[in-house]
């Protein structure tokens, strides 16, 4: 023992100073989770993760899913690679698992024998769970690997829900506000639907369907089912936390919700953000305004909802009265192209706005739309203009002017006699109706840019954005909606007399009178961009006289139809809202005992103007005149404390005149885009002419002042004598320039145009078109008998602004 202990001294002092036993060798403990060099290692599997462990797994009886590949971890939470996992379940009778993952709600098939392949059917559970009376079970599923075990996943295997109801919002929410998702589901026993499962909150009058037989109670959805997952129809209106459920209200409107649960949806129910209430728009914090021209402002645009809280965002439309010299882009940046003046409005319209879907339209006021207060905006200064004449139906030629040299072009020959001439709104093309085919003329040219034969008719109407003509074939008695370049676009039967598209180009009204003759009815045709073609009788709103003419308010409010009365229909659907079978689209909003033949809406949006020959049996006679002052409304659409939706009513004051010339019938009343300062009259106002058809040597051009004090008063009748005027027997034709300052009309008689100054009310100038005649039977089209001139009057003016530099 001494020699021993010796030995240990002498090996411990010849160790050298400084030199550590631990020195001697690597550290273990860094390759250890724990750091003391036991254990498992930095990398070994230490965890194993399955999901979806906080929301679970949904299966009806039979239904199969493969499990989500688990996700294996060091302790250091870097991935680690696992050869195969094993998978176990807490009841293999309710919830089987193959070697692979794959789940079976029920039991799979092994050792089927005759070549049928293992775990590929599943078998309905046997028993059927049975849980406090209803067809539901759950059972917990994990995966392991090298003894390392997964978190458990509760499996919910049920009876297959064969609907499901939302339990959600029962009012609109307000943009930005949020609200928990919740359901009710159904199935199927004995042959007819039950209830699974609903909140606590639903009381037994609201249950989507029946209790079943024995069942007092269901329990909530998350607990039987699992957590169901929601989805929008329309992304705009709102959107959904997948993790929480929790939906959020994003713009005006109302979306379908979409519930799915054990990997089949339903259409689960609806959610609604709130619709304006109210739109207010300003220019510089005031409601009328002058800008220069080229020069961008911004409008200011406030939005309330029907809760009274702000909304942002939306997708508005801005309509003008005059668009060709002034408009304003979808965020309200006015464009103050050429001089004059406009009013500018602010439009919510679906589907670009609170849109709905078609069997929800009024539900929580959504899938209507709503109109701003105006903003009117001047522009100084003066333009020239291209000027283009006419006569379709008496001349196969037109005539294009250039105001600013005075210059008359060479007549153009068509192909064929015209019905009808229409210049799109910005002055691009000309369309020329006829039976053969639609010819399009370019005005930048004035030569022929297309002919489609597939599109006979009277020209009716093109769109504001050019992109769109009406042509209406009275032969096969069909409207032709077509693009700018021919192709049709949509069809529909019947005939019409007259068509107006809504300034943003959504909407057209066509109206038909039974007055026309053979075949045509006393009817409103609308075409709407959501919702298709529709056909209204005005057999009882029209009344006596059929509605030859209309004109759309400004903003598109409604469409007022000229006969006796003279009626407005409006865009506030009547019936019960979300019941789209009881629900009447543009019902009356107004009518006014006023006979009228011919109509015209101010640029302020506050006066319709109408007229009609008082003679009897074609006899010229005086024309009765009515300026009808109307109130549109700028608030939602009404509805009685029923939820029942009702029309939006437009309030008017009729004021009626007479018009002392010798009229065989009216024309047209013809309304200055802008105010038109006269005289002393600074503050300007709005100036109209009335064209007529006549016989009387001297004719004069009757005009039309509308007071500004009081714009339910009547304004000043009077009558303007043209140059020449012994050989003028009727003004039939004429436009006003863009700026205003000039009018441009055309007479029978002389077969001229004169340029009549707005502010002196004087004829400063006579230029003849000299359009030749057609001849009587050369042509369908040509509309002229007996012998005819050798020139006729233009009937048809179209006008485009111009730079003066």
């Amino acid at each position: 023992m001494r020699r021993f202990l010796t030995l240990v001294c002498l090996l411990f002092l010849a160790i050298p100073a400084g030199i550590t036993i631990t020195g001697c060798y690597r550290n273990p403990a860094g390759n250890y989770c724990n750091g003391l060099g036991f254990g498992p290692k930095t990398t070994d599997l230490y965890s194993i993760d399955l999901e979806p462990k906080s929301t679970g797994i949904s299966l009806a009886f039979g239904q199969t899913r493969q499990m989500n590949a688990p996700t294996a971890n060091s302790c250091k939470g870097t991935s680690v690679t696992v050869t195969a996992f094993a998978y176990g379940t807490t009841n293999n009778q309710l919830v089987d698992i193959s070697p692979t993952g794959n789940m079976c709600a029920g039991t799979w098939n092994r050792n089927s024998g005759g070549g049928i392949t293992d775990y590929t059917i599943c078998n309905y559970p046997s028993p059927l769970p049975k849980t406090g009376g209803l067809p539901y079970g759950t059972a917990y599923i994990t995966a392991s690997a090298e003894s390392i075990v997964s978190n458990p996943v509760e499996v919910y295997v049920h009876a297959p829900v064969t609907s499901i109801s939302l339990v959600g919002p029962s009012q609109c929410l307000s943009q930005t506000e949020q609200e928990q998702l919740d359901a009710q589901a159904c199935y199927v026993a004995n042959g007819k639907q039950v209830l699974m499962c609903a909140p606590s909150t639903v009381t037994s009058d609201k249950y989507a369907c029946p209790l079943p037989a024995g069942v007092s109670s269901v329990p909530s959805c998350s607990n039987s089912i699992g957590t169901l997952s929601y989805s929008v129809g329309t992304a705009g209106v709102a959107s959904i936390n997948p993790e929480t459920n929790q939906i959020t209200a994003l713009n005006p409107g109302t979306t379908a919700i979409t519930a799915s649960v054990a990997l089949s949806g339903s259409s689960a129910g609806y959610f609604s953000t709130c619709p304006p209430a109210s739109i207010s728009v300003t220019l510089n914090g005031k409601t009328s305004a002058t800008v220069t021209q080229g020069v961008t402002q911004n409008m200011v645009t406030t939005v309330l909802d029907t809760n009274n809280k702000p909304i942002t965002g939306l997708t508005l439309d801005y309509q003008s009265t005059n668009p060709l010299n002034v408009s304003a882009t979808g965020g309200g940046a006015i464009n103050a192209t050429f001089p004059g003046s406009a009013a500018l409005f602010a439009v919510c319209q679906p589907g670009t706005c609170n849109p709905a879907p078609i069997n929800q339209i009024g539900v929580n006021g959504t899938g209507l739309s709503i109109s701003s207060n105006p903003v009117e905006v001047t522009v100084p200064g003066t333009a020239s203009a291209f000027v283009w004449y006419g006569a379709p139906g008496q001349s196969q030629y037109f005539v294009p002017v250039q105001l600013l040299t005075g210059t008359i072009g060479s007549t153009v020959r068509l192909p064929y006699v015209p019905n009808s001439m229409v210049m799109d709104r910005a002055g691009v093309s000309i369309y020329f109706g006829s039976s053969h085919e639609l010819m399009v003329y370019s005005t930048a040219t004035n030569s022929k840019a297309a002919e489609y034969a597939g599109l006979p008719g009277v020209v009716l109407a093109v769109s504001p954005n050019g992109t769109q003509v009406l042509v209406n074939d009275p032969v096969r008695k069909v409207f032709y909606l077509a693009a700018s370049n021919g192709s049709t676009v949509s069809t529909f039967g019947g005939l019409g007399t007259s068509a107006y598209w809504t300034p943003d180009g959504k909407t057209l009204y066509v109206t038909d009178s039974a007055a026309a003759g053979a075949g045509h009815t006393n009817t409103l045709y609308v075409y709407n961009a959501n919702t298709g073609w529709t056909m209204y009788s005005l057999a009882t709103s029209g009344g006596t006289t059929g509605p030859e003419n209309l004109v759309v308010t400004i903003p598109s409010v409604g469409a007022y139809m000229s006969g006796h009365p003279t009626v407005a229909h409006t865009w506030c659907p009547t019936g019960q809202a979300g019941d789209y079978a009881s629900m009447s689209f543009y019902p009356q909003g107004d009518s006014v005992n006023a006979d009228t033949d011919v109509l015209a809406a101010t640029a302020d949006g506050q006066h319709i103007l109408g007229a009609t020959a008082l003679g009897n049996s074609g006899a010229p006679a005086a024309i009765s005149f009515s300026d009808i002052a109307v109130k549109i409304p700028s608030t939602e659409c009404p509805r009685s404390s029923a939820g029942q939706l009702e029309a939006l009513p437009i309030q008017h004051t009729l004021n009626q005149t007479t018009v002392n010339v010798d009229a065989a019938a009216v024309n047209a009343i013809v309304t200055s885009p802008a105010a038109v300062k006269q005289g002393v009259n600074t503050a300007g106002s709005s100036l109209s002419f009335v064209l007529y058809n006549g016989g009387t040597a001297g004719a004069t051009l009757p005009y039309y002042v509308q007071t500004t004090a009081d714009t339910n008063s009547l304004g000043t009748v009077g009558y303007l004598t043209l140059t020449g005027s012994t050989a003028v027997t009727a003004p039939v034709a004429g436009a006003f320039s863009p700026d205003n300052t000039l009018f441009f009309v055309s007479t029978s008689g002389d077969n001229k145009i004169h340029y009549i100054d707005t502010g002196s009310l004087k004829d400063t100038q006579q230029i003849s078109p000299n359009l030749p005649a057609c001849t009587p039977g050369a042509d369908p089209d040509c509309k002229l008998t007996g012998t005819p001139p050798s020139v006729v009057p233009a009937t048809a003016i179209w006008v485009k602004p111009r730079a003066t530099t």
